[in-house]
């Protein structure tokens, strides 16, 4: 059956998921014909699961390897896409970082606990060498654009070691009695809970998915938010099996939480784990999307890899940050960065402030078309600049 368009009444290309970290949807083209085309010229993507290479080093070589040769074809796709007629608007994005910075971090980094400092120097320079690679990209998409076209280069966030944290968190809502599960898991003592999740860590550690909001015992639970910790309260009239009331009694249990979060201390140092915890009111204010997560909580990147904690009220939890299926060494920074160049803009102008939610802004001022007034961000250029 034919495909319904991706954007429906486009008028252009759009290719999607063509090599992304995370292929959230199926890969496909608007028109699609275009995904045969692409693939019958350039194939696939070569990398297909960042996490599916191993821990061996022969295996992350033939990562480094695929890497590579994806920003290669990735370039060559966006020049041949951008000679095809005048755009008004063309985005391209380069995600091989994120897979190369979470997979193969420790071999660039000599402070990283899983350091191999004699591992092959192709390896240990694996990341420059992709940075490299789209540079160049960037520099042959620029030179296909012309003078004439403003350019936003943006990195949505960065890359540093893996410090884990979240994964901490669903353990510390069971000790507290926040999820139904616990009120069974009590019977078992706490070593046999923790020995049981070493072996087994990825079942038990979704078991606030498995009880979790499904039943009106739950009073919290916790979200995959990558590396900032979030946790949704059971809100009566917001979830089907409601269970906190909204008001004082959720602004108290978010306070009981906010209090043993930052009590958390890394048993190795007696630091405490927790940089800061905000509610979802003083991050995104008052009138914030429903679906935001109600703790949000930022984990400190500066005493390693937490593979475990503990507190006075909820005992030793354990973890592991680096997990069989999940052999991730380097994990994102939280920082974007914006560079512009254009008529009007020195080359290589770094705009102070700028972030990811500042793009679609940025792009609809420049196209001169009215912002919606609930789009975040806001545009980083003028609009005279286009």
């Amino acid at each position: 059956a034919p495909q319904a368009p991706l954007v429906p009444g486009l008028n252009g290309l759009q290719l999607l998921e063509w090599g992304n970290h995370d292929r959230s949807y199926a890969t496909r083209s608007d028109p699609p014909s275009l995904l045969d085309e692409v693939r019958a010229h350039w194939g696939d993507h070569p990398v297909q699961h960042c996490d599916g290479y191993g821990e061996a080093l022969a295996g992350r070589d033939d990562l480094r390897r695929a890497i590579a040769e994806g920003v290669t074809r990735k370039t060559e796709i966006m020049l041949d896409l951008l000679a095809r007629e005048d755009f008004d608007l063309f985005v391209g994005t380069y995600t091989e970082p994120h897979c190369v910075g979470h997979q193969l971090w420790h071999f660039f980094d000599p402070a990283s606990p899983y350091h191999i400092a004699d591992a092959p120097e192709a390896l240990r320079r694996a990341i420059p060498d992709t940075y490299r690679l789209i540079d160049d990209g960037i520099g042959a998409l620029l030179e296909a654009a012309g003078p004439a076209a403003t350019v936003l280069v943006v990195a949505s966030h960065g890359m540093g070691p893996a410090v884990g944290g979240p994964g901490l968190l669903p353990e510390f809502l069971m000790r507290l009695d926040m999820v139904n599960a616990a009120r069974v898991r009590r019977l078992i003592p706490p070593r046999v809970r923790d020995a049981v999740r070493r072996h087994l860590p990825r079942a038990t550690g979704r078991a606030s998915k498995l009880w979790g909001l499904h039943s009106s015992s739950t009073r919290a639970v916790t979200l995959d938010n990558n590396r900032c910790g979030a946790i949704r309260l059971n809100l009566i009239g917001r979830e089907p099996h409601g269970s906190v009331p909204p008001g004082s009694a959720a602004d108290e249990l978010l306070a009981e939480l906010t209090t043993e979060l930052l009590a958390l201390r890394q048993p190795a140092s007696g630091e405490p784990i927790v940089k800061h915890v905000l509610t979802a009111e003083e991050a995104f204010g008052p009138d914030h999307h429903p679906d935001v997560p109600d703790l949000l909580i930022a984990f400190r990147t500066d005493l390693g890899p937490f593979n475990d904690c503990e507190s006075d009220r909820v005992g030793h939890i354990e973890m592991p940050v680096k997990l069989p299926w999940l052999t991730r060494t380097g994990d994102h920074t939280v920082e974007s960065r914006v560079w512009a160049v254009g008529p009007g803009i020195a080359a290589g102008s770094r705009i102070d402030g700028g972030n990811v939610l500042d793009v679609a802004p940025t792009a609809l001022a420049l196209l001169g078309v009215a912002l919606p007034e609930a789009l975040d961000g806001h545009p980083l250029l003028a609009p005279q600049l286009s």
